[in-house]
């Protein structure tokens, strides 16, 4: 998804919180939009809520994973200070029979910002 006019510009040394590792299991993981940024990609929207247990969109949701938070590292592999368009290609090339996916997000970045909250339309 493109970028939103409420969309602000992190450093990937704003990310100086806790990390916490998350384990994919199933394809989509419900993140919805990662920035693009030049030297870190960080989670921008999610799906706010798993409709039901195992919903593979709820995942990230479900592991605590919040708008702000930036990808360390994929499969043990180092992504911080990688460019976006290459962590998300690296993303794309695990294949479904690579799953699970173990993923380190950092927080940190963007924690003084108020984050637009995605709702569930009625």
């Amino acid at each position: 998804m493109s970028p939103r006019d409420h969309d602000k510009t992190f450093l990937v040394a704003d990310a100086t919180g806790a990390t916490a590792e998350v384990t994919y299991k199933k394809r989509p993981f419900g993140i919805l939009r990662y920035s693009p940024c030049k030297d870190h990609a960080m989670v921008m929207e999610i799906i706010p809520k798993s409709r039901y247990p195992g919903d593979p969109q709820g995942q990230a949701f479900a592991a605590g994973v919040t708008s702000g938070r930036v990808l360390k590292s994929i499969n043990g592999k180092d992504v911080s200070g990688m460019e976006s368009a290459h962590i998300m290609d690296l993303l794309d090339l695990l294949d479904i029979m690579d799953l699970p996916i173990t993923v380190v997000y950092q927080e940190g970045a963007g924690q003084d910002f108020e984050w637009p909250q995605m709702k569930e339309e009625i």
